[in-house]
């Protein structure tokens, strides 16, 4: 699956989540990043096998926390940032 070419990407597929793996030569492994959801979700392994449990874990991991009453969905930001000024920048 995953190779150590820089700058080649894989993917890997489980319940539905897509992840894009790459090589990092900086953390010297390969590193996974859970693509097209809101949260951040990233994982790492040296062989094939132990990205593959990671990627499960991380993923199972997610859907249980997410159905947990308390953590309901992130909404997403309007976009504004409101802010006061001092009187003396008022035109």
């Amino acid at each position: 699956m995953a190779n150590k070419v820089k700058g080649t990407m894989k993917t890997m597929t489980y319940r539905g989540y897509t992840a894009e793996i790459i090589y990092s030569e900086e953390d010297e492994c390969f590193v996974g990043d859970v693509v097209d959801i809101d949260d951040i979700i990233c994982f790492h392994g040296d062989t094939d096998e132990e990205l593959r449990v990671a990627f499960e874990g991380v993923v199972d991991l997610h859907i249980k926390v997410k159905e947990q009453p308390e953590n309901p969905p992130q909404t997403h930001f309007a976009g504004r940032l409101l802010s006061r000024l001092r009187q003396a920048l008022h035109l």
